[in-house]
């Protein structure tokens, strides 16, 4: 999953995209299924530590996930997790 979003995940991202086109960079370079294991990790890991864990941040997950069926290239992924639409 690292390797998925080295070099690939923009810098900068406010919260809910860096989740949105973290998820899709998973999904897509990986599988959904670790895409989605590797949110819930991550809330689960907030939850139980020092971080915030917040619902939204699944639901973005669950978006980046849908834009990896949906996006044809990298750009068309960075486009939908960043403004909803392809």
């Amino acid at each position: 999953m690292e390797a998925a979003l080295k070099d690939r995940l923009p810098p900068d991202l406010p919260d809910a995209q860096a989740h949105c086109m973290a998820s899709a960079l998973i999904a897509r370079y990986c599988s959904v299924t670790e895409a989605t294991m590797a949110g819930w990790g991550k809330e689960l890991k907030d939850l139980l530590g020092p971080g915030d864990a917040e619902w939204r941040d699944l639901v973005s997950d669950r978006r980046g996930i849908r834009c990896a069926r949906t996006a044809a290239s990298h750009d068309e992924l960075v486009q939908c997790c960043t403004t909803g639409r392809l």
